[in-house]
């Protein structure tokens, strides 16, 4: 078995369920944000009720005080963003998608060659 797959066994054997919802988590639910050679940081999301909770995983001779550290950073990181996100101004309400805008976009498609790149280098 790699180490990835080693240390997500290992978190998800400690957790097990969503403190939120109980749903059980699965391996695809670990996520690793980073990695070295002492420390790595995962996040485990909940495929039900999307919480998450971020994880330090502290390898063999591992400062745990600076997993601590990391975590509340990160922890911090994330509340910042998520603020962030809250704050902004959503502009004008926008009409909902109309059928002509459904054909339009439908017409546009058929003759689009996929070139994502030159398309948003025009605006």
């Amino acid at each position: 078995m790699d180490t990835d797959k080693q240390i997500k066994q290992i978190v998800l054997a400690r957790m097990e369920r969503c403190s939120v919802c109980h749903r059980g988590f699965e391996p695809d639910d670990v996520h690793v944000l980073s990695r070295k050679s002492d420390m790595w940081m995962l996040m485990v999301s909940c495929g039900e009720c999307q919480a998450r909770n971020f994880v330090a995983a502290v390898i063999g001779d591992g400062d745990a005080e600076e997993a601590q550290l990391a975590l509340r950073r990160l922890g911090e990181e994330h509340i910042r963003t998520s603020r962030e996100i809250e704050d902004e101004d959503p502009g004008e309400p926008q009409d909902p998608v109309s059928i002509d805008d459904v054909l339009e976009i439908h017409e546009y498609l058929q003759g689009f060659d996929g070139d994502f790149q030159a398309l948003f280098r025009g605006r």
